[in-house]
């Protein structure tokens, strides 16, 4: 027996023979969690100072972690903190004693519901959407603290529901208020007097997050600069999506990065992971962020046909009584935000460009033949799309779009030409445009069935560096090889007469517009006019 228990590992006496104990596993050098600390102290700063404070966003944009960060804080301030993940269902519960409850729950036995209402305690309620069926909370307690800066301090974290009200209760009644100074999205408002945060992240903690979630020994994911800007461009900032694109480039590269083949991951490894959507698109569906796209199986006629007009447009007034909007709002696909101070005029986006791609490339793909005989060449299909551009879109100001930022002036050339291009194609004709957005990595548009290439500029920003692209070792080069890319233009669009471009092998036009776009004539690299000049129709 004892020779038995000697060759299993165990002395007679039940302890480890001379083999040493095996070890614990060690800890990880770096907390993975990015603490978020500016970002949380404004948070507890506004709260403290407004008594209610109403976050909105889509699903997986970092509400659940915002709100354990902020209940984390008050409890190292040794502030009484209660966190309520889940409102209950059904009106068989008065919300004061459930909010007594729940404190006593958490170790405040001191909170009754004679003295809730003056108590310095804060509650957090996260999913709170759940809720807008209780107007005993929203229309009683909330209503009553909202503003008030005395009492309990309530942060609301909700996936949908107005800015300014929370739940749509309709006539007959007088909801609560939200002010801008007490309205936290997704990305900061550039309304005078919003709040200076918001559930995406900073640069500064993308940063961050990157330094702790790539270090980890799970997860070694050596990113190049440029990689990392990269990323921040595709994904906004939005946390799920982050962790969703690290985990996809981590386990497309693990192979390379652990065998020394790939040292440090570049851009370029990003965007020829990213050329083939099916692929990257499977390695998201493994990753949280998968529950906010949208879910293809209880998508409508309507909410397809809504999410489509936000793909061209950029966004859509929210008309809660239009079923497709409804259902895009309600199930987190559409991010809905506030255009003005008093959040009267609130419109529907995409809450990253990730999120956009998805759309793109579930709902715009078909099998319908690409229109050979009406547009033969790449030159046609151009000029044809050109004739659509609107003066009025082309002149309008600054529009919030993807994100909840303004869109750039630099990109109404390139938003106007994609809403053209769809607007001669229709959806039939898969259309893929550049991952990122930003016109720094892949090439801006691409008909994949008949492999034209499309690139945008404006007044000849960066001209030779985009023609070089095509031509020699340029990094088109690659796929005109293998004939991924078939033909191709650049269409640098501006308001003023270029000088000539001599450059051999350069398929350019120069699309040159009034001051006031109600016109434009085509030139090429010479100067010579490819196309009279035609009027613009609003």
């Amino acid at each position: 027996m004892e020779i038995l228990k000697s060759f299993l590992g165990r002395s007679s006496t039940g302890q480890p023979s001379g083999r040493p104990p095996p070890s614990r596993p060690s800890k990880t050098t770096m907390d993975p969690q990015c603490p978020r600390t500016e970002t949380v102290q404004e948070l507890a700063r506004i709260l403290d100072e407004e008594t209610v404070v109403h976050v909105r966003g889509t699903p997986a944009s970092g509400k659940t972690t915002l709100a354990r960060l902020l209940h984390e804080y008050y409890r190292q301030q040794q502030r009484p903190s209660v966190i309520i993940y889940r409102w209950p269902h059904g009106v068989d519960h008065s919300c004061t004693n459930f909010l007594v409850r729940k404190a006593g729950d958490a170790g405040y036995p001191f909170i009754t519901a004679d003295t809730l209402q003056t108590d310095d305690i804060v509650f957090i309620i996260d999913e709170s959407q759940a809720s807008f069926g209780d107007v005993d909370l929203w229309l009683g307690f909330v209503k009553t603290q909202s503003g008030r800066g005395f009492g309990p301090r309530v942060c609301l974290f909700t996936a949908y529901g107005s800015p300014r009200e929370g739940p749509n209760y309709g006539i007959g009644t007088t909801p609560v208020y939200f002010g801008i100074q007490q309205r936290v999205s997704i990305s900061v408002s550039n309304i005078e007097h919003s709040p200076r945060i918001g559930l995406f992240y900073t640069r500064n903690e993308f940063d961050d997050v990157i330094q702790r979630k790539c270090s980890a020994p799970w997860r070694v994911l050596p990113l190049h600069h440029d990689a990392k800007d990269y990323i921040f461009g595709l994904t906004n900032g939005h946390p799920g999506a982050v962790d969703g694109v690290l985990g996809m480039i981590q386990k497309a590269y693990r192979s390379d990065i652990k065998h020394g083949d790939i040292a440090l991951v570049q851009k370029h490894h990003i965007i020829e992971l990213l050329n083939n959507e099916d692929k990257a698109f499977n390695y998201l569906a493994q990753a949280p962020v998968q529950r906010s796209f949208v879910n293809r199986k209880n998508l409508t006629v309507e909410a397809a046909d809504v999410l489509r007009k936000v793909l061209v447009n950029g966004s859509i007034s929210r008309d809660l009584g239009h079923e497709g909007i409804r259902l895009c709002y309600e199930s987190g696909w559409l991010h809905s935000e506030a255009l003005d101070l008093e959040g009267l005029d609130v419109v529907c986006i995409f809450p990253s460009r990730l999120h956009e791609k998805y759309v793109e490339h579930y709902l715009t793909a078909s099998t319908v033949p690409f229109p050979i005989d009406r547009y033969p060449n790449i030159m046609a299909l151009s000029e044809e799309v050109l004739r659509r551009f609107s003066p009025r879109n082309l002149s309008s100001r600054k529009q919030v779009g993807t994100g909840a930022v303004e869109r750039h002036l630099e990109a109404t050339y390139q938003d106007e030409f994609y809403r053209s291009l769809h607007d001669v194609l229709g959806f039939s004709t898969n259309v893929s445009s550049e991952w990122s957005g930003d016109g720094l990595g892949r090439i801006d548009f691409r008909i994949t069935q008949v492999g034209w290439g499309i690139e945008l500029l404006r007044d000849g920003d960066r001209l030779e560096a985009h023609c070089g692209r095509f031509v020699g070792s340029g990094i088109y080069t690659p796929w005109i090889e293998n004939g991924w890319l078939r033909d191709w233009i650049i269409i640098d669009c501006r308001t003023s007469m270029p000088k000539p471009y001599n450059v051999p092998d350069t398929k350019l036009w120069r699309a040159v517009f009034k001051d006031d776009f109600s016109s434009v004539e085509v030139l090429n690299s010479n100067n010579e006019v490819v196309v009279s000049r035609f009027p613009l129709m609003s």
